[in-house]
């Protein structure tokens, strides 16, 4: 089935745009990213806001599998269940360099099983020892439960790993991956379309809202799950620090992604304060192409080109 995927991306996605998708608003989106939202469109899959929670994890984990990388083989994975549960993922000739990661999904949805395809594949690619972290999820845990466990966990790792230490993190794993940079200060962070506003302030928000994976509603129902009521959104939102953590980051934005204004004025933030900075902007993908990398061409070139730029900044 994996195979017949990436063949229709490959072969017809022409058939699958259709005019919707060749202009207008469009203009620019890469061909096979394209092809697979006028698939979903044509399914009227039901969207994941109109279930509760448990429900919606289910069907995430499970909507994108056919698009996932092909997956790498190991030298070890190990599955921990302290405090903080995670799996560690342990490449073929592996460095004494770690990398803490976190999975998208709002802190709703999303697990370390989702995210296993691209968590084996960054481990493969920089050979750096992956711990990908199952942090609590919203409503059952809300704010702050995710920072502090993320937090929890890259201080483990941490305190039992010889060489240098990343955080990185997708979309709501961005966000956990900015408050580790500032509380526990990593050699790298690495923040994949990061969310950094809950405010919902930047236009993108709207310019995107609706069609490319990612939408307005969905990210309103992700956020009432995640937030309490009395919580301080601004001041727990990454854009808004007047003293933004002093790491070196490697920030990666999609164009046609309802999060790219606040991923790209944070990237500008950082640069502005002095910290360096590698901001990656892919003008024609979406929100969640590390998910759609096994059939969408320029998805795995950006994986292929951040793990270059990882491996690069550990010299």
């Amino acid at each position: 089935m994996r195979g017949l995927a990436r063949l229709a991306l490959t072969r017809v996605p022409a058939k699958l745009i259709g005019r919707r998708r060749q202009g207008g608003a469009d203009t620019g989106l890469d061909p096979q990213v394209a092809a697979v939202l006028e698939l979903q469109r044509r399914m009227k899959l039901t969207a994941l806001e109109t279930h509760a929670p448990a429900k919606a994890r289910v069907i995430a984990e499970q909507g994108l599998s056919l698009l996932d990388v092909a997956l790498e083989p190991m030298a070890e994975i190990i599955e921990t269940a302290g405090t903080v549960p995670m799996t560690i993922y342990v490449p073929h000739g592996a460095s004494d360099h770690w990398i803490v990661y976190l999975h998208g999904g709002g802190g709703v949805i999303g697990s370390v099983k989702g995210s296993d395809p691209v968590t084996r594949l960054i481990a493969a690619q920089t050979r750096c020892c992956v711990a990908s972290i199952e942090y609590r999820l919203g409503p059952e845990h809300k704010h702050p439960a995710a920072i502090e466990d993320a937090v929890a966990a890259f201080e483990s790792i941490r305190r039992r790993a010889k060489g240098r230490v990343i955080v990185a993190g997708d979309s709501f794993g961005g966000f956990l991956a900015t408050h580790v940079a500032r509380r526990a200060k990593p050699d790298l962070q690495v923040l994949i379309y990061p969310m950094t506003d809950s405010t919902m302030s930047k236009p993108s928000l709207d310019r995107h809202a609706e069609g490319y994976l990612l939408t307005k509603p969905l990210i309103q129902w992700f956020r009432s799950n995640y937030w309490n009521d009395s919580d301080d959104r601004r001041a727990a939102s990454p854009l808004f620090w007047t003293d933004p953590p002093r790491v070196p980051a490697i920030v990666i934005t999609a164009g046609f992604d309802p999060l790219v204004d606040e991923g790209d004025a944070y990237a500008e933030a950082l640069q502005a304060a002095g910290i360096q900075v590698i901001h990656r902007r892919y003008p024609s993908l979406v929100h969640g192409f590390l998910s759609l990398s096994g059939g969408v061409k320029a998805g795995r070139k950006a994986i292929d080109v951040m793990c270059r730029d990882i491996v690069a900044e550990l010299g």
